[in-house]
């Protein structure tokens, strides 16, 4: 794994084994990477991504991040010495926390897919495999898209909480079920019992309150390895996709459940759609707080406000998507 960066504290390199060229030389792309993405396997992928990129004529500057933080601060650092492009090597959450530090800045996200669910490159059409992904990196186009911004934390796929985010939280903890089963696997252990929430939602500055098993909020639509939680959501409409799932008969809603993850949201009877551009979500008073997920990590609780950052982000894609 020579070429890595351990990066310290924020700009100072501990063992720098990189070129010292500049990041602003068109041929070196610095790359971000989740050490213990999919319990270290992504680390697997370092070789063949430096082989990827000499093949291109380019030099991969790999540094691994050792928090969230720090892995937007060495994004914003190598956006602001002039980089055309920044890598992240990881899954979702990794993408998300890479693209935090690139927002409003020149500098595209380059996304080289080691997670477990992948969504953003799914829903970019970004290939899964590392050769592919360079070579998009290398000779792609520069796609602009929407971010959410959750009380500051961008989100590039969907903020949820309620039944997502205990899905996602049982999908996480499971060491046993692989690919994409541990997402059934979730669904099956959050509805045994389902679980309500009673939620005051202000969308676009309108009151709601619902009583709702989950509440999503879409910027792509697309989460758990290919599930759909708004099949008309765009990731570059300057709008956020609200859906709110309400309370059913636990048979019927096992049945519909599959058929809402799949896309399929016209067979539910339950499902409420809107689209907007903010949202607070808060709880009645004297409830607990809510886990709010975003891009399949807990970051917060309730209450909290959702909103829409259009055209914010570049992110790098084959020319054909």
């Amino acid at each position: 794994m020579s070429g890595i960066e351990d990066k310290g504290a924020f700009g100072t390199d501990s063992t720098d084994r990189g070129s010292a060229r500049p990041v602003a030389d068109p041929a070196v792309v610095p790359v971000i990477l989740n050490p213990t993405a999919r319990r270290g396997a992504v680390l697997r992928r370092i070789d063949p991504l430096v082989h990827a990129f000499a093949a291109h004529g380019l030099e991969a500057r790999l540094v691994r991040s050792t928090s969230e933080e720090h892995a937007k601060e060495l994004a914003a650092a190598f956006a602001a010495e002039g980089a055309k492009v920044v890598g992240a090597l990881g899954g979702d959450g990794m993408a998300r926390t890479v693209a935090a530090g690139l927002v409003d800045t020149d500098t595209a996200l380059g996304v080289i897919a080691g997670g477990r669910g992948n969504d953003l490159v799914g829903k970019l059409g970004i290939p899964k495999r590392v050769e592919e992904a360079v070579a998009t990196i290398a000779d792609g186009r520069d796609r602009v898209i929407d971010v959410l911004d959750l009380d500051g934390t961008i989100s590039l796929g969907n903020v949820c909480l309620g039944l997502d985010s205990t899905v996602q939280r049982h999908a996480n903890s499971t060491r046993v079920v692989r690919g994409h089963w541990v997402y059934l696997y979730g669904i099956l252990r959050a509805i045994l019992p389902p679980r309500s929430i009673d939620l005051e939602l202000t969308v676009d500055g309108q009151r709601l309150d619902f009583r709702s098993l989950t509440a999503g909020f879409a910027n792509s639509g697309r989460y758990g390895g290919g599930l759909t939680l708004s099949p008309e959501a765009a990731i570059d409409d300057g709008l956020i996709d609200v859906v709110l799932l309400g309370e059913a008969w636990l048979p019927k809603l096992a049945v519909e459940l599959v058929a809402f993850m799949s896309g399929r949201h016209d067979r539910h009877p339950h499902i409420h759609l809107s689209r907007a551009r903010e949202i607070r979500i808060d709880t009645p008073a004297g409830a607990a707080p809510v886990e709010i997920v975003a891009d399949g990590d807990a970051v917060a609780q309730t209450p909290a406000i959702v909103t829409v950052r259009p055209s914010s982000l570049k992110v790098r894609v084959p020319r054909t998507s």
